[in-house]
């Protein structure tokens, strides 16, 4: 099945945040060539397992995003943080994601908490538009994928970025080996 990808200008097929996220960029002089723009799927085909082979995508040209709560004292409300690695592999983040945060702790967040602190959808979370303030990790290997398929905010669709785009996502950290093989 053909996949069109669409201008991401209008906003209709992305969240919010997203959407602000992006124009921040641009504004900053991030160059608008790296956003490449965003495709439109059926909620129902959303999910990376279902969507890469539907469209013919290779798992390691996708990204999924890992909202999580840290904690750095049993007594300290748990901070959110995010993690972003390649669909064909696993954040670490009982290993490195924890040592790179240097929190004792980590734990993937509610759903609904999720969804409430970032105005994006469960199943659409992207790692552009995230709230100022959170750790945000990127797998560094992401920044040389040419053509990365990822969360749009929301469920129907996906934003399409050249991967070099996170080296300018402000707070963001690109952390070696950041994601681990599936098995």
């Amino acid at each position: 099945m053909t996949l069109e990808v669409l201008d991401w200008h209008d906003g209709r097929l992305l969240a919010k945040p997203v959407f602000d996220a992006l124009n921040a960029l641009v504004a900053a002089g991030v160059p608008e060539e790296r956003i490449l723009g965003v495709t439109e799927n059926t909620d129902e085909e959303s999910d990376t397992d279902l969507w890469c082979p539907k469209y013919g995508i290779p798992f390691e040209n996708t990204g999924n995003v890992v909202v999580v709560h840290t904690h750095k004292t049993r007594k300290a409300p748990p901070q959110f943080a995010a993690a972003f690695v390649t669909a064909d592999t696993r954040a670490d983040l009982n290993g490195l994601v924890k040592r790179t945060l240097g929190v004792s702790k980590v734990s993937f967040a509610p759903i609904a908490a999720a969804v409430e602190a970032t105005g994006m959808e469960s199943g659409g979370m992207s790692p552009i538009g995230l709230p100022s303030g959170w750790p945000l990790l990127i797998d560094r290997r992401i920044i040389g994928i040419p053509r990365l398929y990822l969360g749009s905010g929301i469920r129907p669709s996906k934003l399409v970025v050249d991967g070099s785009i996170f080296a300018d996502i402000p707070g963001a950290e690109l952390v070696d080996g950041l994601g681990k093989p599936r098995s």
